[in-house]
């Protein structure tokens, strides 16, 4: 049977890795992304919230759930017979 813990690090892996290399295609063609949502609007009132994808942000990004992977690898080790 697949643990919990192997199908989110498998997961925050697969995706660190596709954060590495999506941050190093956009290092090369020089490319951010900038997405805006609506999260609220009271009459004429806006509250947005905007994130921007660089490079650096998906480098940043790819780290994190590398490491967050290897944690939740290693806790499921850890706590084998427990």
């Amino acid at each position: 049977m697949i643990s919990i813990c192997l199908v989110y690090s498998s997961t925050f892996l697969m995706m660190s890795i596709l954060m590495f290399f999506s941050s190093l295609n956009f290092l090369y063609l020089d490319y951010s992304l900038m997405l805006e949502f609506n999260l609220l609007s009271v009459n004429s009132s806006l509250i947005m919230m905007t994130i921007l994808f660089d490079w650096m942000s998906l480098l940043f990004m790819s780290f994190v759930l590398f490491i967050s992977s290897m944690v939740i690898y290693y806790s499921e080790e850890y706590m084998y017979g427990d």
